[in-house]
């Protein structure tokens, strides 16, 4: 097993924008943080081999957790599953419910990578996402959790906000690069279903920015950081001083992982599972000793479609030779010919062997994977 990760999903107000499973109700934190604990001990058997490469708690937000459901989580993780003791062990937080003590309590329980959703320096964009901290905790946040000894510190911006325009996102990026992190994810909001986001553009409220403004915004984005030393390894990832994401280079590499909690996904190199998403389901079917899991066994069209959409979000590629050894000459010779009209087009590139996408059209990367794909041409 390669890595581990743990959803926390409680909040403290719903953003407007986000479609992951969370809850407000902190009144169930006791029963999930009892039942989170009993899903790890009713999936021991499956923690056999090698100690896991990273820890992941992730959320909703994972530091609303009390010191003690911090530590019996912890405490029960540990007695089942070995972590390399130079594991990567990341903790997601959000910029308001960082202290001092906070900072050092994480650190002595191994957290060594923190991540801290800042989203936006600015007042305005904080409040129309419906944020619960105050622009300037953004970069007092990074800066006190620099101060406590983190040396691996990661934060969340996003791009293509209504009325955003591309001198405000510099304005951004600046604030970003001033402070002492070793990387930075970037994502451009999507309208998911369900949100309010999503229900304020049907209406009219808001309107999504054109897409020659989400390039330039995506280009800048680029160029700001190679210029500051950050490596674009990622659609929406940068890295400097080689510190990339090591857990999110699992699942874009195809190794295995666990996860617990409801929403969360496990994998185990042949079949994909998750869990329910559903708190009263999820503690419910804990409770009750049955398994809250779906999971499917994937065939081998789903195999080479899930490899495609990983690597190619790489800066790496898709290696054809991996393709012919796992998924047969078929699916090798369907890929290379759909690759040669990328390639002329100098869309896609040749690099170490592998067929990737040029960084700078990564923003195209759905249409090239449509192509791409075996059962969108039958």
């Amino acid at each position: 097993m390669a890595g581990v990760y743990i959803h926390i999903p409680f909040c403290k107000q719903a953003c407007r924008y986000c479609d992951f499973f969370f809850t407000v109700s902190a009144g169930f934190k006791k029963q999930f943080v009892d039942c989170l604990i009993g899903e790890i001990r009713m999936r021991a058997g499956e923690f056999k081999g090698r100690p896991a490469d990273t820890l992941y708690l992730g959320g909703g937000t994972p530091s609303l957790l009390t010191e003690e459901e911090l530590d019996r989580i912890l405490k029960e993780l540990h007695r089942h599953i070995a972590i390399r003791e130079d594991a990567e062990q990341t903790i997601e937080c959000n910029p308001d419910d960082m202290d001092r003590a906070f900072l050092e309590r994480i650190r002595k329980r191994g957290f060594n990578r923190i991540s801290i959703g800042v989203q936006s320096f600015r007042e305005e964009d904080l409040q129309l996402m419906r944020r619960s901290h105050a622009a300037v905790r953004g970069e007092e946040a990074v800066n006190e959790a620099a101060g406590a000894g983190f040396k691996n510190i990661t934060i969340d911006l996003i791009y293509g906000l209504p009325r955003q325009s591309l001198l405000l996102w510099e304005e951004n990026l600046s604030r970003a690069l001033s402070l002492p992190i070793s990387h930075l994810s970037a994502y451009h909001l999507t309208y998911e279903p369900g949100t309010v986001f999503d229900h304020w553009r049907k209406k009219g409220r808001l309107i999504p920015l054109q897409d020659e403004e989400s390039e330039q915004m995506f280009l800048l984005l680029r160029e700001k950081l190679e210029q500051h030393g950050f490596d674009h390894y990622e659609i929406s990832n940068f890295a400097r001083d080689g510190k990339m994401s090591v857990h999110n280079l699992i699942y874009w590499t195809g190794k295995p992982y666990v996860g617990f909690g409801p929403s969360a996904h496990s994998f185990d190199g042949a079949t994909r599972s998750w869990n329910v998403s559903s708190m009263k389901k999820y503690i419910e079917g804990i409770a009750g000793g049955m398994t809250v899991r779906g999971e499917e066994l994937l065939q081998p069209e789903q195999q080479y479609h899930d490899y495609l959409i990983t690597s190619l979000r790489t800066k790496w590629g898709t290696d054809p030779e991996y393709i012919l050894e796992q998924f047969g000459r078929d699916r090798h010779d369907f890929f290379v010919k759909g690759a040669e009209k990328f390639l002329r087009e100098g869309t896609m590139v040749i690099r170490d062997g592998k067929v990737a996408i040029r960084r700078d059209r990564w923003l195209i990367a759905d249409y090239i994977l449509r192509a791409l794909f075996i059962l969108n041409q039958e």
